[in-house]
């Protein structure tokens, strides 16, 4: 029971408290609906079991030669995408989940003669559109003046045939690079991870992230757009391991919620704690293992150069450009019940 005293401002004891705690509760919802609008960046559970790797398919080596991008369609659920690596023509491959029922696409107005063909992702475009990004950024001589990334709407079916809906035109702030990593973040920003080598020397470096954002892809017509530098990534420094080949990327993806990285290199996976977007992606000597990232041991293909989170961003797949006996697809998933 409450006082029905009258307060000198003319309100009872009563209405006094009624009207603090009504304040309190709009403060409180007020407070969870910046929640609602601004997401948190506090840190998605890193899964802390994977599965060893099963074998859920395989790519006929007579279609597919050198498999060195693939994507996991979340529109279209049990399609797969895939890209060959340089000298396998202006097209991009469709297969069921397991590799098979494959179908090739040409990309119209696209000279292949001297691309090369790296990886590919998938992302929004255009409104609520959702595209296939592929990217033709390979470069060994770090020679090349520009690299190119060709943006394909997602159709319910394709014909022998599509026209791009964008060709972005890209150069890097510094210098010419190789890339094999290619990976759109669900805000629509293109990021793209090089493979800094020396073969020479048989050494690796650490590799370097670069974004290139929506709104300027999106708006820039046919101009030619410079890359954004974001970190270096050094795989060495991580694997602590003195293997070139484990330190070495050669792909790129991002999990679906956008909260997690994956970068696949010859011998190993590495998940990242981290949403790009967020700029929060810390120097190497800083990352602490289990919780900013994690180093996942696979069965290692020969030349493995493709990877892509499924759909659910609890498994991953990956495959390889070696072609001798077939080219296996081969599915990790996360054991952990309750992780994000």
């Amino acid at each position: 029971m409450y006082l029905e005293n009258t307060m000198s401002n003319g309100t009872t004891m009563k209405e006094t408290f009624i009207l603090r705690n009504s304040a309190h509760l709009v403060m409180i919802a007020f407070i969870s609906a910046l929640f609602s609008i601004f997401p948190s960046t506090a840190y998605a559970a890193l899964c802390a079991k994977w599965s060893a790797g099963e074998k859920i398919g395989e790519l006929s080596h007579l279609r597919i030669d050198e498999a060195s991008g693939i994507a996991v369609s979340s529109k279209f659920p049990g399609r797969l995408y895939h890209v060959n690596d340089s000298g396998g023509g202006p097209y991009f491959y469709i297969t069921d989940m397991d590799g098979k029922n494959i179908r090739s696409v040409q990309i119209e107005g696209f000279n292949a003669r001297r691309s090369d063909f790296e990886d590919m992702g998938l992302g929004p475009c255009f409104g609520d559109k959702s595209c296939i990004f592929i990217a033709d950024i390979g470069d060994n001589g770090e020679r090349r003046k520009f690299v190119e990334i060709v943006v394909i709407e997602e159709l319910p079916e394709f014909g022998d045939s599509v026209a791009p809906l964008k060709k972005i035109r890209l150069t890097y702030p510094d210098r010419p690079h190789n890339a094999e990593g290619l990976a759109v973040h669900p805000n629509g920003d293109i990021y793209l991870l090089t493979k800094e080598e020396d073969l020479d020397k048989s050494a690796a470096y650490p590799g370097k992230l670069y974004r290139l954002e929506k709104k300027r892809w999106e708006n820039a017509g046919d101009k030619e757009l410079k890359l954004d530098y974001v970190s270096e990534v050094d795989f060495i420094r991580l694997s602590s391991s003195d293997s070139v080949f484990g330190s070495l990327p050669t792909a790129l993806d991002i999990s679906p919620d956008g909260r997690r990285f994956l970068v696949l290199t010859y011998e190993k996976a590495y998940e990242f704690n981290f949403d790009l977007s967020q700029d929060n992606l810390k120097p190497a000597k800083e990352l602490k293992k289990g919780k900013d990232y994690s180093v996942i041991e696979i069965p290692s293909l020969p030349q493995q150069e493709s990877v892509a989170y499924t759909d659910s961003g609890r498994a991953f797949i990956y495959d390889t450009e070696y072609k001798v006996l077939g080219v296996p697809i081969i599915k990790v998933e996360c054991l952990d019940e309750d992780v994000e």
